[in-house]
């Protein structure tokens, strides 16, 4: 059994043809296609990276929108938003009126605790600016991950813009 083992072996070895170094070998890998499915316009939160400040020196801002109003009060909460204005917190109709507010990165996990806890069929999106490194967008990712938004989309330009 063994001497037809090595039979075999010794065949293969001795008719096999192997290619030379000098033939190029293309590889052609696939092009990212960005999804032109839109995002919904109800019960979708968008957590936006962004840079803010002078250009020389930006720093990374986090913005949340909840799309859907009903919830935007009860979401917005462990914020407690004031009138810019007059500084005096805001009530439950003010905010809201309030789209988008920005959040630091500690306050980003009340707020996705509040939001799961308002509505349970939220859907998630994470928008980051081309320039904000990985280590952001992986933050945001697992403050969604560790509050059960498992599932979330990633907002994607289209290669013309």
């Amino acid at each position: 059994m063994v001497d037809v083992g090595f039979l075999l072996l010794t065949f293969f070895m001795l008719t096999a043809k192997f290619k030379s170094q000098k033939d190029n070998v293309e590889i052609k890998l696939p092009v990212a296609q960005a999804d032109t499915a839109k995002l919904p316009d109800v019960n979708i939160v968008v957590v936006t990276i962004g840079l803010s400040g002078a250009s020389e020196n930006p720093d990374t801002t986090i913005y949340f929108s909840v799309a859907t109003d009903k919830d935007r009060a009860a979401i917005y909460k462990p914020l407690t938003l004031t009138d810019p204005k007059s500084g005096a917190p805001l009530d439950d109709l003010e905010a809201m009126k309030i789209q988008q507010v920005t959040v630091k990165k500690n306050q980003l996990d009340a707020v996705v605790k509040a939001a799961r806890w308002q509505n349970q069929s939220l859907r998630y999106a994470i928008n980051a600016d081309k320039r904000i490194s990985y280590g952001y967008i992986d933050d945001v990712m697992r403050t969604l991950q560790k509050n059960g938004a498992t599932r979330f989309n990633l907002v994607t330009v289209t290669q013309g813009l």
